[in-house]
C-alpha cells in the first residue's frame, strides 16, 4: 500500500479525535517509527481547516468545512428537523408553509465553501435534468436554488429505514429480498437511460418504507457535487468504502458499471451477506468474498463485482434479465459455458412438476429420469427447428430490430448491447432467408429486418454503430429479396415502399456525387408508385418527402444551387405540415420537419441570406427542445447538436455576434459529450466534431488561439479515429478532408506554422485521393479542393 493510503487511513481515524494532544498521541501510536509516513499525517491535517478537501468519502466523523448552523427557513419551506450530516452538507426535514400548499420535504443543502458563481449555474442546469427524473421508485427533486450561498435540493420525504435494516428486521425471505432488488434495479436502470448515473449506491440511499416500497435517494446528486466542485482539488465525487467500484479509487470518473458493481454490494447486504472490503478472500477476478454465495446467485454476483469494468454486466438491464432468469430456472447469461448438464438441471428445475411421479412409477424410473430428460430436450429442439421454433425465430427477429432496435437505438450507452443485437439479428435473419420456398410475407418480413439492421450498423444519418460496410451488404440482401417480389407482385404498394427506403439507404452511404442524384430519383420513383396505388400511406409520404430534402440537400451540396434548393424545402414543409399523421408515424414526421427546416436554413443561408437563415435554424430548435423537455434521447440530442452548429455557424458571420455564436456552440459540445460519456455513438461523434470545428472558428476570430487550436486538435483527432475505424469509408474521408484547411488555418494563426503546412498538405492528399476513388462531388471540385490547395501555397510556400 502506497505511504499516501497509508497517510489517508490514519488521517481519517485522527479526525474524530477533537483533542490537539490524544490527536497528536494517536499520531504518533499509528505511525510509529516510519518518519515520512508521520509527515505526510501531519501535513494532511494541517489542511482540516483549510478548503481544501481530504477525502472523498463521506464517512468522517468530522466533516471539513461542512455547515455547522442550519438556517430556520429556506426558500418556501420551514425547518423542522436535521436528518443527517456529511462531507458535502446537511440534510434536513422541513414543511412548506408559504400558503401555496402543504408539503414535507427533505432538503439537501450542500456546503457553499464550494461553489463559484459560474459553478452554480451549472448546478442549476443540473438540477432542472434530474428534476425531470419521474420514476415510482426514485426521490422525486421537487425544487431547489441558493440560500445564503449555499445550492439547496427539496426532495420527497420519505418515512423508511435503509433497505437492508429494513429487511432483518422484518425477517422477509429470499424470495422477498431478491423483488426488491429487481426494484432496485430497475430504478437505476430507468435513470440511466435518462443519462443520470448515481455513483454513491449504498442501503443509506435506498429506504425501504412500511409498505415494503423502495425509494432510492440522491440520483445524480454526485454529478451535481462534480459541477459545482470543479476548481478544489481532489476527487468531487462520493465514495463509500466497500460500495465504489475499484476503478474509483484512483480517480476514474463514476459510470454505468460502477453502479452496476456498487448493485452487486447492495445485493450482497440485501441478502445478508458480507460486504466487500478492502482486503478479504476473494474470488480471483472479483470482489465476492468466498463463500458467501455460489450456483446461479454467485455466478450472478461474481460477474457484478468484477474487478474490470469490462468483465461486469454492461447495463442494469443485463443483470436484471440474469436475476429473472435465475428465478425463473432458465440458464444465465452468466454461466454461459457452463455445459450441458447445467442446462439440463434448468431445464428439470422448470419442469420438475411435470416430471414428478408418484409412487411406485417414480421409484421405478428414478435412474432412467435423467437419460429421458437429455433425450426429451433434444427432441424438443429438433422439432422446435422444423416447426413451432421457426415462428418464434420470426416473431423474435422482427421484435428484435423494431422494437428493441427502435428503444436502444435512442438510449446512450448501449453501443455493446446493440452491437451484440446486431450480430444475433444478422443470425436469425440469415435463417429466415434461407427458408426453401418461403411465403411472400416472410421474404418481405425478412428484407425489412435486414433494411432495419442496416441502419442499426452504419445508416448516415441515424444513431449507428459506424460500420458502413457492413450495412451496404444488408442492404444488398434486403434489395436482392425484395427485387424478386417486385416481380412476383408488381401492384404491391409495401414492396415499392420498402424498395424506396433500401434505396434511400443507399443514398444516406453514397459519396457527395452524381451518383447520389441518381439513387434518390430512384427512391422518390418507388414512393410515388406506391402513393399512386395508395394515397392514404403516410409511410410511404414520409419516404417521398425524404426524397425531397435529400434533393434539395444534392442542390446544396453536390450542385451548388442553394437558391433552387428553397421553392422545394417549403413545397415539402407544406405537404407534411397539412397532414394528421397517425401515432406511430408521428415521431418519423416530426424529425423530418427538423431536417427540412434545417436543409432550409442551409439554402437560405449559402444563397446569401445568413440573418434570414436563422429563422428556420431556430425554429427547428424549438422542436427539438419540446421533445428533449419529454426525456432524454440520442436522436433528439443529435438534432439538437445539428441546430446549435447551424445557429452558431449563422451567428459567426454576424459581426459582433462572436460571444453569443460561442455560447451556442459550447451548449451543443455539452449536451454530445453528456451522451458519449455513456458509450461510443458514430453518428453523434460526427456531429460533436463538427461542433469543435465550430467552437475552434469562433476563438480563433475572437483571438484566443490557444483555446482555438486546443478545439481544433479535438476535432482532427476525432476524424482521425473515426477514419480509422473504417478506413475506406468515403464520408469519413471526406470529413477529415474537409476539416483539414481550417485546421490548418487556426495553426497558422497560433504561430504552429509548420504544423500548419503539414495540415495543408494532407488536405491536398485526402482531396486527391477521393478524386482517384471517384467520390468527388460537384461542390467539393468546385470549392473545396482548389481552397485547399490555395491554403496549402499560401502556408508552405
Amino acid at each position: 500500500m502506497s505511504v499516501d493510503s497509508l497517510a489517508l487511513k490514519v488521517v481519517e481515524a485522527a479526525l474524530g479525535i477533537d483533542n490537539a494532544e490524544a490527536r497528536r498521541a494517536f499520531v504518533i501510536g499509528r505511525c510509529g517509527k516510519d518518519a515520512g509516513l508521520r509527515a505526510r499525517v501531519e501535513e494532511l491535517l494541517a489542511h482540516e481547516h483549510t478548503n481544501f478537501r481530504l477525502l472523498p468519502t463521506e464517512s468522517l466523523i468530522k466533516p471539513l468545512g461542512v455547515i455547522e448552523a442550519i438556517p430556520k427557513r429556506i426558500g418556501p419551506y420551514k425547518i423542522t428537523a436535521e436528518i443527517a450530516r456529511g462531507g458535502m452538507g446537511a440534510v434536513v426535514k422541513a414543511e412548506r408553509d408559504d400558503g401555496v400548499f402543504q408539503q414535507q420535504v427533505a432538503i439537501k443543502l450542500i456546503r457553499g465553501d464550494l461553489a463559484s458563481d459560474r459553478a452554480k449555474a451549472r448546478f442549476a442546469e443540473e438540477r432542472r435534468i434530474l428534476a425531470r427524473l419521474r420514476h415510482p421508485g426514485i426521490v422525486r427533486i421537487l425544487d431547489g436554488g441558493d440560500a445564503d450561498g449555499r445550492p439547496w435540493l427539496a426532495m420527497d420525504y420519505v418515512d423508511g429505514l435503509p433497505i437492508t435494516e429494513a429487511l432483518c428486521k422484518a425477517g422477509v425471505d429470499r424470495t422477498a429480498r431478491l423483488d426488491a432488488f429487481e426494484a432496485v434495479c430497475e430504478a437505476v436502470a430507468f435513470a440511466h437511460r435518462s443519462l443520470v448515473i448515481h455513483a454513491d449506491i449504498k442501503p443509506s440511499n435506498v429506504l425501504m418504507s412500511a409498505d415494503g416500497a423502495v425509494h432510492l435517494l440522491d440520483f445524480g446528486i454526485a454529478r451535481l457535487i462534480s459541477v459545482i466542485d470543479t476548481d478544489e482539488t481532489g476527487d468531487p465525487y462520493p465514495l463509500t468504502k466497500g460500495y465504489a467500484a475499484p476503478e474509483r479509487a484512483v480517480g476514474v470518473a463514476p459510470t454505468i458499471t460502477s453502479d452496476v458493481f456498487s448493485l452487486g454490494v447492495l445485493l450482497l447486504g440485501m441478502l445478508g451477506c458480507k460486504v466487500p472490503g478492502e482486503d478479504g478472500d476473494f474470488i480471483p477476478g472479483t470482489r465476492l468474498p468466498v463463500g458467501q454465495l455460489d450456483g446461479d446467485l454467485g455466478a450472478i454476483a461474481a460477474r457484478t463485482l468484477a474487478e474490470k469494468p469490462e468483465d461486469r454486466y454492461p447495463d442494469v438491464a443485463a443483470l436484471l434479465s440474469d436475476i429473472r432468469r435465475m428465478r425463473a430456472f432458465v440458464p444465465l447469461a452468466a454461466r454461459h459455458d457452463a455445459g450441458w448438464r447445467y442446462v439440463v438441471g434448468r431445464f428439470i428445475q422448470r419442469h420438475r412438476k411435470g416430471l414428478t411421479l408418484t409412487g411406485l412409477a417414480a421409484l421405478a424410473l428414478v435412474a432412467a429420469t435423467a437419460i429421458s430428460t437429455v433425450q426429451y430436450v433434444r427432441a424438443e429442439r429438433a422439432r422446435a427447428e422444423a416447426d413451432a421454433r421457426f415462428v418464434e425465430v420470426r416473431h423474435l427477429a422482427k421484435f428484435m430490430l423494431t422494437e428493441l432496435s427502435d428503444d436502444l437505438s435512442d438510449a446512450p450507452g448501449t453501443v455493446v448491447a446493440r452491437a451484440r443485437l446486431a450480430e444475433v439479428s444478422g443470425q436469425y435473419l440469415e435463417r429466415l432467408g434461407s427458408v426453401r420456398d418461403a411465403p411472400a410475407d416472410l421474404r418481405l418480413d425478412t428484407a425489412q429486418g435486414y433494411r432495419r439492421l442496416a441502419s442499426l450498423q452504419g445508416l448516415s444519418g441515424t444513431s449507428n454503430l459506424g460500420h458502413p460496410d457492413q450495412a451496404a451488404k444488408s442492404l444488398d440482401q434486403a434489395e436482392a429479396l425484395l427485387a424478386v417480389l417486385a416481380k412476383e407482385q408488381p401492384g404491391n404498394p409495401e414492396v415499392l415502399e420498402e424498395l424506396g427506403w433500401v434505396t434511400a439507404g443507399r443514398w444516406a452511404m453514397a459519396a457527395d456525387n452524381g451518383k447520389s442524384r441518381q439513387l434518390n430519383n430512384r427512391a422518390a420513383g418507388y414512393f410515388r408508385q406506391a402513393l399512386a396505388i395508395d394515397p392514404a400511406r403516410q409511410s410511404a409520404l414520409i419516404g417521398f418527402l425524404v426524397t425531397e430534402k435529400s434533393r434539395a440537400y444534392d442542390m446544396i451540396w453536390s450542385e451548388n444551387r442553394p437558391a433552387a434548393a428553397v421553392p422545394v424545402l417549403f413545397s415539402a414543409l407544406s405537404r407534411l405540415r397539412a397532414v394528421r399523421f397517425e401515432r406511430v408515424n408521428r415521431r418519423d414526421a416530426r424529425l423530418l420537419e427538423v431536417n427540412l427546416l434545417g436543409r432550409l436554413g442551409d439554402a437560405i443561408y449559402y444563397a446569401g441570406d445568413k440573418p434570414g437563415s436563422l429563422v428556420p435554424y431556430r425554429e427547428a430548435e424549438a422542436i427539438i427542445r419540446a421533445e428533449l423537455a419529454k426525456g432524454t434521447s440520442l436522436v433528439w440530442t443529435d438534432k439538437f447538436g445539428e441546430a446549435k452548429f447551424n445557429i452558431s455557424g449563422t451567428l459567426g458571420d454576424i459581426n459582433g455576434q462572436n460571444e453569443a455564436a460561442l455560447r451556442e456552440a459550447r451548449e451543443g459540445i455539452v449536451a454530445l459529450q453528456r451522451v458519449l460519456a455513456f458509450g461510443p455513438d458514430a453518428n453523434i461523434e460526427k456531429r460533436l466534431l463538427i461542433l469543435y470545428g465550430q467552437e475552434a472558428n469562433v476563438l480563433s476570430d475572437m483571438g484566443r488561439m490557444a483555446e482555438a487550436v486546443a478545439a481544433s486538435n479535438a476535432s482532427i483527432a476525432l476524424r482521425r479515429e473515426r477514419l480509422a475505424r473504417v478506413p475506406h469509408d468515403p464520408q469519413r474521408n471526406r470529413d477529415l478532408a474537409v476539416a483539414l484547411p481550417n485546421h490548418a488555418e487556426v495553426l497558422a494563426r497560433a504561430g504552429s506554422h509548420r504544423a500548419a503546412c503539414n495540415a495543408a498538405q494532407e488536405a491536398v492528399r485526402q482531396w486527391t485521393a477521393i478524386r482517384a476513388a471517384g467520390n468527388l462531388g460537384a461542390r467539393d471540385a468546385a470549392k473545396d479542393v482548389p481552397e485547399a490547395a490555395k491554403v496549402a501555397t499560401r502556408l508552405c510556400g
